[in-house]
């Protein structure tokens, strides 16, 4: 409890607030004893620390030792006990040391991990509780903030659980399900929450793999671990590509449908399965207008694949790309002239270097497609973003203009260019 008296004295007189800092430092780096100097000191700070020692001091300079100032305390009307006593009765809470603050902290997080390492846990998760405590990594500056709060000892068991629950069964599981099965929310274990970043230490730790910076590397670590996501929304869609499965001969039914010139939705999961991409011609055009793919799919000689990204290209589009990396085929890339759509070419510039060519996407092709409507401040300062030289005409087109282009103005030009086999 803080003592009243005590409090006006030093808090309510201007001249002892440096003071008290110089003294409060030295108390918690542990020092019984010190000097306390200020050479710059004002009047009201010398009168203040006159009144309490008994000493005459003279502006700018003021100095004394910390056992001269717990003395005058002692023998003061306040009957101090020590520095310790002054501290608890003027904070209302002890003072304690940077030391004891370590070694309290220390004590806590030993408890914290061991409230958690009790419980009947397999080998999986118990090794990574041992080496969070140790290692102070593996997801710990994650935790650091929360412990000894209840949500801090809700997420990380949780994520032990999830961690017995892979370690126990091989079948592959929805991570929304895992996630409702623990803890009873399915939303728990979703990236953008720390739990959800904490399972992605904790499978990175278990599978001896680096922790995922990008999407496409959580994906793939989730599913390595038998976590699958939503795969309903994430898709692509293509035509005309040879898909092979592990033994290297093409996928029977994606075969099917490429030789009837028909296009295939693939999930995310599906395309795990998959060991190959290739086109037959070298190239494949890709599109984010799903109505023009599906109208350039009912044409007839369609000459190279394309893929569709059905807007910005979710992880099954990445996935399918990476496969035709490996191939070293060329990409063509048309979008919208806005800045969703030259962000979305000036990624795949930056994932896939001088293999990415843009498809009708130069300020003559931006001319033909320009539409009547504006585009607001906030997404034309998106243009900003563009750092591909390439693309750096058409995004200052835009920004004079201030209007977009819509592919649905450049079909024929894209049919055109599909329907030359010549382009090998």
């Amino acid at each position: 409890m803080k003592d009243a008296l005590l409090c006006r004295y030093f808090t309510d007189a201007p001249g002892w607030q440096r003071q008290l800092a110089q003294l409060r430092k030295k108390c918690l780096a542990g020092y019984a004893d010190g000097v306390i100097c200020l050479r710059d000191a004002s009047k009201e700070e010398c009168c203040a620390a006159e009144g309490l020692l008994g000493r005459h001091f003279v502006p700018p300079q003021l100095r004394y030792n910390m056992s001269d100032f717990e003395k005058a305390l002692q023998s003061s009307r306040f009957s101090v006990i020590n520095m310790a006593d002054f501290w608890q009765r003027l904070d209302g809470i002890p003072l304690r040391s940077n030391q004891q603050q370590k070694a309290d902290h220390l004590a806590e997080v030993h408890s914290f991990f061991a409230a958690e390492s009790v419980l009947s846990h397999g080998a999986a998760a118990n090794s990574w509780l041992l080496a969070m405590e140790q290692e102070r990594k593996h997801g710990f500056q994650l935790l650091q903030p929360y412990i000894g709060q209840e949500k801090a000892a809700q997420w990380l068991h949780w994520v032990c659980c999830t961690l017995d629950r892979r370690e126990r069964h091989s079948e592959p599981e929805e991570l929304a399900l895992c996630s409702y099965a623990v803890s009873t929310d399915p939303h728990a274990l979703d990236g953008k929450n720390v739990a959800g970043n904490l399972l992605l230490h904790a499978l990175a730790f278990w599978q001896r793999a680096p922790m995922p910076t990008r999407a496409r590397q959580r994906l793939s670590l989730l599913r390595r671990c038998g976590l699958m996501l939503d795969d309903i929304s994430d898709f692509t869609v293509q035509i005309g590509l040879i898909l092979s499965l592990g033994n290297g001969n093409e996928h029977s039914a994606y075969g099917q449908l490429r030789q009837k010139g028909k296009f295939s939705l693939l999930t995310s999961s599906q395309l795990a399965e998959l060991d190959g991409a290739v086109s037959p011609t070298g190239r494949v055009y890709l599109l984010e207008n799903q109505m023009l793919f599906s109208s350039l799919c009912r044409k007839s000689h369609l000459c190279h694949p394309l893929i569709c990204t059905s807007g910005q290209p979710k992880e099954a589009s990445w996935q399918l790309l990476d496969l035709l990396a490996q191939t070293n085929c060329q990409f063509y890339y048309a979008g919208d002239f806005d800045p969703e759509g030259l962000l979305i070419a000036d990624r795949l510039w930056k994932e896939y270097g001088d293999r990415v060519h843009f498809w009708h996407m130069d300020p003559q092709d931006y001319h033909k497609a320009i539409s009547e409507k504006q585009i607001n401040a906030e997404r034309l300062r998106q243009l900003k973003q563009i750092s591909c030289p390439l693309l750096q005409p058409t995004a200052q087109a835009i920004l004079q203009t201030k209007r977009p282009g819509y592919q649905e103005a450049l079909a024929e030009e894209y049919l055109e260019d599909l329907q030359k086999a010549e382009n090998r």
